[in-house]
């Protein structure tokens, strides 16, 4: 069973989802799982599945320690990386550019990877064990971890982590942690903590306690399913932090100069052109060789946009490793004996249309009519063949077919390519509001990112817009100017747009990361704008139910929702791919966007 399919199964069973494993700490020696003081969260016994789920009991599970891989492994060495997306800081509460620095100097709560059965799903690391309940979560720590300035990894620590991920208003995590118990929280220290936020973090809630040194809980409003996913490697935004740093250098000094407990300590940034990091010499965990990894001297990554370009570096040996090679080049790449690549099954890239809810000059936001004719317009099946070369395929919903929620009968409506019905949208709105039109054309500014596919597929949009009665003018900005434009978020208000197309991971782990980061209006990554209690309502009340069914119908409605009021268009999906030389020994599959280089070696 692959991730997917692990938590397909979880969605299967809410008695499962209600009592996910208490799970031993991961380490080369992982001791037998010990029964725990029940107040501390420990579970003394396995659950027994033909149970319901108030019924069931967390089971106490010995992790396994991974396998050792084929090859002895050479230690040293600077691995060179070269990515496409600029850095906007190594925060990754703050940041929008992905968590793969980050996840490097910081560690994680819990991984999100594939177990000694081949099955995906959370697994201990900086988090030893986990007890989750409907009213609570308890988090046993691994105990021995320190951060890169000294500070211990303990209750505390971990209390400050949590606070800031789920009460500090610029928070990329706020919006996933709804289910969090905020009725006893004192107003006045909210407001304090808020008027701060821009330098030190030091507010204390009430929803999360510290157990004794190295266990801290979580109270509840409501169950949340999906806690234990959110803050693993799932979601981008959960690295945990030094509490004395952050707070002695100040928000914004710190998203520049970061401090972690993860297997590479911070060297240096030069912005627009590469960050470099070293080794770790204290972490916490050891290699095949019984020394603290990472094998690894040094890593330093590079900024090289061009996808032919970074291409060509590898293929020159000036780097190691890539990801989102095109699809154009899949081919090629497989026939260069001096590279991998390594293609997933399991996850890839969503290219999606977004319209501004709250543009009143944008036609697209006067007339529903007109965002559905240019969905109908889109020839997915060409996009996937034209710019995927054959790597990807059509998206009809917003979730994978390997999510629990997927309708796999495909009865739920969507839109696909109609030419005819989005002429005769377009054609009824100008005779019912002439001035909206130019010409007989309806003018529309497309935004896309400047990046060789979303370049080209914005041509193929204007193009397809165009024929069904859209005049389409294109802008074209770097990533980071993109987002800064559009976006919203706190003290980020977003800036006015027609409509825009961006690329964003999408895999198959709990639903309510990706309905929640796009439609709801807290949520992380809210391009569109949306301020709907409705969608809030709907997105809310499935990821705070442990009934299956229930979760399944509100997933339902809300694609049903999504096709009467469509303010984001799925478009098509490139399969994740990551290609690295040969030279670069042990690298494994991880979640979309992630690359882990805690135990990969260069021979």
């Amino acid at each position: 069973m692959d991730r997917r399919g692990f938590l397909k199964a979880l969605g299967a069973s809410a008695g499962t989802l209600a009592a996910i494993p208490l799970l031993q700490a991961c380490s080369n020696q992982p001791p037998a799982a010990k029964p725990a003081d029940s107040s501390a969260g420990a579970a003394p016994k396995p659950a027994d599945a033909s149970k319901p789920a108030d019924a069931a009991k967390p089971a106490a599970q010995a992790a396994q320690a991974p396998a050792a891989p084929a090859g002895a492994p050479k230690r040293g060495g600077q691995l060179n990386v070269v990515v496409q997306n600029d850095w906007v800081n190594m925060d990754a509460l703050f940041s929008t550019a992905g968590a793969t620095i980050p996840s490097m100097l910081c560690g994680e709560w819990l991984r999100y990877d594939k177990d000694e059965k081949g099955q995906w799903g959370p697994q201990p690391d900086m988090v030893a064990e986990w007890d989750l309940k409907p009213d609570q979560v308890t988090l046993k720590l691994q105990q021995g971890v320190k951060f890169h300035d000294g500070t211990p990894w303990d209750a505390k620590a971990a209390k400050w982590n949590l606070d800031r991920m789920a009460y500090h208003p610029a928070s990329g995590m706020k919006s996933f942690l709804t289910a969090v118990d905020r009725s006893k929280e004192d107003k006045a220290a909210l407001d304090d903590m808020t008027a701060k936020a821009n330098q030190t973090f030091d507010y204390s809630s009430k929803a999360v306690e510290i157990v004794d040194g190295s266990t801290v809980r979580v109270r509840l409003a409501a169950p949340a399913p999906g806690f234990i996913t959110i803050i693993s490697s799932a979601i981008e935004w959960t690295n945990p932090i030094s509490p004395e740093a952050y707070n002695k250098q100040g928000k914004d000094a710190f998203a520049r100069n970061p401090v972690g407990a993860g297997p590479f300590r911070f060297v240096e940034w030069q912005s627009g052109d590469h960050i470099l990091l070293e080794r770790n010499p204290d972490y916490w965990k050891k290699g095949a060789d019984g020394q603290a990894l990472p094998y690894l001297d040094k890593i330093l990554y590079r900024l090289v946009i061009d996808d032919s370009a970074r291409l060509a570096e590898l293929r020159s040996g000036n780097s190691h490793f890539m990801e989102l090679v095109q699809g154009k080049d899949v081919a090629s790449v497989k026939a260069d004996s001096n590279l991998q690549i390594l293609e997933s099954p399991d996850s890839g890239n969503n290219y999606r249309m977004i319209f501004d809810a709250t543009n009143p000059d944008s036609p697209f936001q006067k007339h529903k009519e007109l965002r559905q004719a240019m969905l109908y317009a889109m020839d997915r099946d060409a996009m996937a063949q034209t710019l995927g070369f054959g790597s990807g395929a059509g998206r009809k919903y917003l979730l994978p077919k390997g999510s629990f929620v997927y309708d796999q009968s495909e009865q739920r409506p969507y839109y696909w390519f109609d030419k005819a019905k989005a002429d005769g949208l377009v054609k009824a709105v100008i005779a019912k509001d002439p001035s909206i039109a130019q010409d007989g054309k309806i003018p529309v500014t497309l935004n896309a990112i400047d990046r060789a596919v979303d370049k080209a597929q914005a041509e193929m949009i204007k193009q397809m817009g165009e024929a069904v009665g859209f005049a389409v003018t294109l802008e074209v900005t770097e990533r980071a100017a993109w987002t800064a434009k559009l976006v919203k978020r706190p003290g980020q208000p977003g800036g006015k747009f027609d409509v825009a197309t961006m690329r964003n991971p999408v895999s198959s782990d709990d639903p309510d990361g990706q309905w929640r980061t796009f439609h709801h209006s807290t949520g992380s990554f809210n391009v569109a704008h949306l301020e709907d209690a409705s969608w809030d309502t709907l997105i809310d009340t499935a990821a705070t139910t442990l009934d299956t069914e229930q979760r399944k119908k509100a997933y339902a409605d809300m694609d049903q929702k999504y096709y009467e009021e469509p303010w984001y268009g799925w478009l098509w999906q490139q399969n994740w791919n990551w290609v690295h030389s040969k030279k670069l020994q042990n690298f494994r599959e991880q979640v979309a966007a992630r690359w882990l280089f805690t135990d990969t070696w260069l021979a």
